[in-house]
Protein backbone atom coordinates (compact mmCIF):
# COMPACT_ATOMS: atom_id res chain seq x y z
CA UNK A 1 0.00 0.00 0.00
CA UNK A 2 2.69 2.53 -1.04
CA UNK A 3 1.42 6.06 -0.50
CA UNK A 4 3.17 8.35 -3.86
CA UNK A 5 3.62 12.22 -2.48
CA UNK A 6 5.24 14.40 -4.90
CA UNK A 7 4.69 17.79 -1.96
CA UNK A 8 7.62 18.51 0.22
CA UNK A 9 6.05 21.59 1.54
CA UNK A 10 2.38 20.92 2.38
CA UNK A 11 -0.39 22.82 3.18
CA UNK A 12 -2.48 23.03 6.42
CA UNK A 13 -5.56 21.73 4.64
CA UNK A 14 -5.84 18.33 3.39
CA UNK A 15 -8.81 16.99 0.68
CA UNK A 16 -8.88 13.21 0.56
CA UNK A 17 -11.19 11.41 -1.77
CA UNK A 18 -11.60 7.80 -2.86
CA UNK A 19 -11.44 8.13 -6.79
CA UNK A 20 -13.04 6.00 -9.31
CA UNK A 21 -12.64 5.70 -13.46
CA UNK A 22 -15.70 8.54 -13.77
CA UNK A 23 -14.30 11.47 -12.20
CA UNK A 24 -13.37 14.71 -12.62
CA UNK A 25 -11.90 15.86 -9.47
CA UNK A 26 -8.38 16.02 -10.74
CA UNK A 27 -9.90 18.41 -13.13
CA UNK A 28 -11.83 20.34 -10.66
CA UNK A 29 -9.98 20.79 -7.45
CA UNK A 30 -6.81 21.37 -8.44
CA UNK A 31 -5.41 24.69 -9.74
CA UNK A 32 -3.30 27.18 -8.81
CA UNK A 33 -3.71 29.59 -5.50
CA UNK A 34 -5.05 26.13 -3.39
CA UNK A 35 -4.53 26.61 -0.12
CA UNK A 36 -4.77 23.35 0.40
CA UNK A 37 -3.27 19.58 -0.25
CA UNK A 38 -4.98 16.71 -2.12
CA UNK A 39 -4.89 13.08 -1.34
CA UNK A 40 -6.93 10.54 -3.53
CA UNK A 41 -7.50 6.48 -2.65
CA UNK A 42 -7.59 5.20 -6.46
CA UNK A 43 -10.27 2.32 -6.58
CA UNK A 44 -9.76 1.45 -10.08
CA UNK A 45 -7.80 -0.75 -12.64
CA UNK A 46 -6.92 1.49 -14.99
CA UNK A 47 -3.03 2.45 -15.22
CA UNK A 48 -3.47 5.42 -17.28
CA UNK A 49 -5.85 6.45 -14.92
CA UNK A 50 -4.08 6.00 -11.70
CA UNK A 51 -1.30 7.81 -13.66
CA UNK A 52 -3.56 11.13 -14.83
CA UNK A 53 -3.94 11.19 -10.67
CA UNK A 54 -1.27 10.78 -10.04
CA UNK A 55 0.22 13.59 -11.66
CA UNK A 56 -2.01 16.47 -10.28
CA UNK A 57 -2.59 15.04 -6.35
CA UNK A 58 -0.48 15.38 -3.71
CA UNK A 59 -0.55 12.00 -2.45
CA UNK A 60 -1.90 9.29 -3.98
CA UNK A 61 -2.19 5.30 -3.39
CA UNK A 62 -4.51 2.25 -4.84
CA UNK A 63 -6.82 0.96 -2.23
CA UNK A 64 -10.06 -0.95 -3.13
CA UNK A 65 -12.88 0.72 -0.63
CA UNK A 66 -15.25 3.43 0.42
CA UNK A 67 -14.21 6.83 1.01
CA UNK A 68 -14.17 6.47 4.87
CA UNK A 69 -12.96 3.15 4.89
CA UNK A 70 -9.84 3.97 2.90
CA UNK A 71 -9.26 7.63 5.07
CA UNK A 72 -9.49 5.20 8.09
CA UNK A 73 -6.95 3.15 6.93
CA UNK A 74 -4.48 6.21 5.60
CA UNK A 75 -5.51 7.65 9.27
CA UNK A 76 -4.05 4.56 11.16
CA UNK A 77 -1.27 3.41 8.66
CA UNK A 78 0.00 6.89 7.53
CA UNK A 79 0.28 9.33 10.05
CA UNK A 80 3.12 11.02 9.32
CA UNK A 81 0.87 12.80 6.40
CA UNK A 82 -1.93 12.96 8.57
CA UNK A 83 -0.47 14.94 11.57
CA UNK A 84 0.78 17.30 8.98
CA UNK A 85 -2.86 19.01 8.73
CA UNK A 86 -5.11 20.79 10.55
CA UNK A 87 -8.43 20.17 8.24
CA UNK A 88 -9.65 17.78 6.59
CA UNK A 89 -11.95 18.03 3.81
CA UNK A 90 -13.26 14.76 2.88
CA UNK A 91 -15.29 14.80 -0.49
CA UNK A 92 -16.92 12.59 -2.73
CA UNK A 93 -15.32 12.60 -5.71
CA UNK A 94 -18.31 13.34 -7.91
CA UNK A 95 -18.52 16.82 -6.23
CA UNK A 96 -18.06 19.33 -8.03
CA UNK A 97 -16.24 22.10 -6.45
CA UNK A 98 -13.24 24.50 -7.99
CA UNK A 99 -10.20 25.67 -6.11
CA UNK A 100 -11.73 28.93 -5.33
CA UNK A 101 -14.96 27.12 -3.31
CA UNK A 102 -12.59 24.82 -1.66
CA UNK A 103 -10.36 27.17 -0.26
CA UNK A 104 -13.28 29.53 0.84
CA UNK A 105 -14.69 26.20 2.99
CA UNK A 106 -10.87 26.12 4.58
CA UNK A 107 -11.11 29.55 5.42
CA UNK A 108 -14.61 29.90 6.80
CA UNK A 109 -13.93 26.65 8.88
CA UNK A 110 -11.03 28.01 10.44
CA UNK A 111 -12.24 31.48 10.85
CA UNK A 112 -15.27 30.57 12.60
CA UNK A 113 -13.45 27.60 14.31
CA UNK A 114 -15.92 24.94 13.44
CA UNK A 115 -15.40 21.50 14.68
CA UNK A 116 -17.03 20.06 11.53
CA UNK A 117 -19.14 21.76 8.61
CA UNK A 118 -19.89 21.30 4.76
CA UNK A 119 -21.22 23.41 2.35
CA UNK A 120 -24.88 23.79 1.08
CA UNK A 121 -25.92 22.54 -2.25
CA UNK A 122 -27.57 24.32 -5.17
CA UNK A 123 -31.38 23.57 -5.81
CA UNK A 124 -30.39 22.68 -9.55
CA UNK A 125 -30.95 19.70 -11.40
CA UNK A 126 -26.78 18.91 -11.54
CA UNK A 127 -27.14 18.71 -7.71
CA UNK A 128 -28.68 15.29 -5.88
CA UNK A 129 -30.45 17.29 -2.78
CA UNK A 130 -30.74 14.07 -0.27
CA UNK A 131 -31.94 16.38 2.88
CA UNK A 132 -33.74 19.53 3.03
CA UNK A 133 -31.15 21.13 5.16
CA UNK A 134 -28.34 20.89 2.99
CA UNK A 135 -30.00 23.39 0.05
CA UNK A 136 -28.62 26.79 -0.36
CA UNK A 137 -30.85 29.99 1.04
CA UNK A 138 -29.50 33.29 -0.51
CA UNK A 139 -27.78 35.51 1.68
CA UNK A 140 -26.43 32.76 4.06
CA UNK A 141 -22.64 32.87 4.85
CA UNK A 142 -23.42 29.79 7.35
CA UNK A 143 -26.09 28.22 9.13
CA UNK A 144 -25.93 25.91 12.41
CA UNK A 145 -27.44 22.83 11.88
CA UNK A 146 -27.06 19.07 13.83
CA UNK A 147 -26.31 17.15 10.18
CA UNK A 148 -23.49 17.67 7.57
CA UNK A 149 -24.35 15.68 4.39
CA UNK A 150 -21.82 12.47 4.23
CA UNK A 151 -20.24 13.14 0.69
CA UNK A 152 -19.22 16.63 1.47
CA UNK A 153 -17.80 16.86 5.97
CA UNK A 154 -15.12 19.32 6.65
CA UNK A 155 -13.24 18.22 10.09
CA UNK A 156 -11.17 20.06 12.10
CA UNK A 157 -8.40 17.52 13.80
CA UNK A 158 -9.97 17.47 16.68
CA UNK A 159 -13.34 16.08 15.73
CA UNK A 160 -11.59 14.30 13.25
CA UNK A 161 -9.89 12.60 16.03
CA UNK A 162 -12.92 11.81 17.67
CA UNK A 163 -14.78 10.26 14.44
CA UNK A 164 -11.32 7.77 13.99
CA UNK A 165 -11.81 6.71 17.27
CA UNK A 166 -14.91 5.27 16.95
CA UNK A 167 -15.41 4.50 13.11
CA UNK A 168 -15.58 1.32 12.63
CA UNK A 169 -14.80 0.38 8.70
CA UNK A 170 -17.78 -1.88 8.60
CA UNK A 171 -20.04 1.15 7.72
CA UNK A 172 -19.46 2.51 4.08
CA UNK A 173 -22.03 5.35 3.71
CA UNK A 174 -25.27 5.95 5.50
CA UNK A 175 -24.76 6.23 9.20
CA UNK A 176 -21.47 7.44 9.34
CA UNK A 177 -22.90 11.48 9.03
CA UNK A 178 -25.06 10.46 12.32
CA UNK A 179 -21.63 9.52 13.65
CA UNK A 180 -19.68 12.09 13.23
CA UNK A 181 -22.63 14.48 14.76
Amino acid sequence: KKVSNKKTTPHKNLVFTSAGDNTKFDNLWIGPNQNYDVMAVYYGKNEEKFKQYESKVDYIMQRKGSKFQNFHYVYHNHRDIIDKYDRFFILDDDIIFDVKDINEMFKLSKKQNFWICGPTFKNVSECKISHQITISKPGNLFRYTNFIEVNVPLFNKYALDKLMEYYDPILIGWGIDYLYI
